[in-house]
């Protein structure tokens, strides 16, 4: 029984973490629009069971990915006031250390159909449901 435990052991030190629930510590790649400053924020508030480094060498995983805004005076009537389409988006990979495998991924914009012009927009909204979306995968 001992030897079983050493060797179980030495592989959980060996082994990457390919699990949400073994990641601990990650770092958020620099994204457009200061998402990534709104996606810390956000993991922060709903107190998310990760640290959040400053340097990549500390994490057991990466957050990165693309977002964009349309900032277009047509785009915000219909999307903001209007509701109709997403004035901003993002899509986001959690990746392990080595950047090899994918551990999660989600997208999400900031549509809003019913009181959109009372609830916050833009990079907020799309980081607030991300983050969201994020906790639900770790559950």
């Amino acid at each position: 029984m001992g030897r079983l435990t050493a060797l179980l052991f030495v592989l959980s030190v060996v082994l990457p973490a390919e699990s949400l629930s073994n990641i601990r510590h990650i770092y958020i790649d620099p994204l457009p629009a200061h998402l990534d400053q709104y996606i810390r924020a956000e993991i922060m508030k709903r107190k998310l069971a990760f640290n959040i480094v400053l340097d990549e060498k500390d994490a057991d995983a990466v957050l990165t990915g693309i977002g964009e805004a349309d900032k277009r005076v047509a785009t915000q009537i219909t999307g903001r006031y209007l509701g109709l389409n997403d004035t901003a988006t993002a899509s986001l990979s959690l990746l392990s250390k080595d950047r090899k495998t994918i551990l999660w991924a989600g997208e999400a914009g900031d549509r809003t159909l019913l009181f959109g012009t009372f609830t916050r927009g833009g990079e907020r909204k799309v980081a607030s449901r991300m983050v969201k979306q994020l906790k639900q995968a770790l559950k």
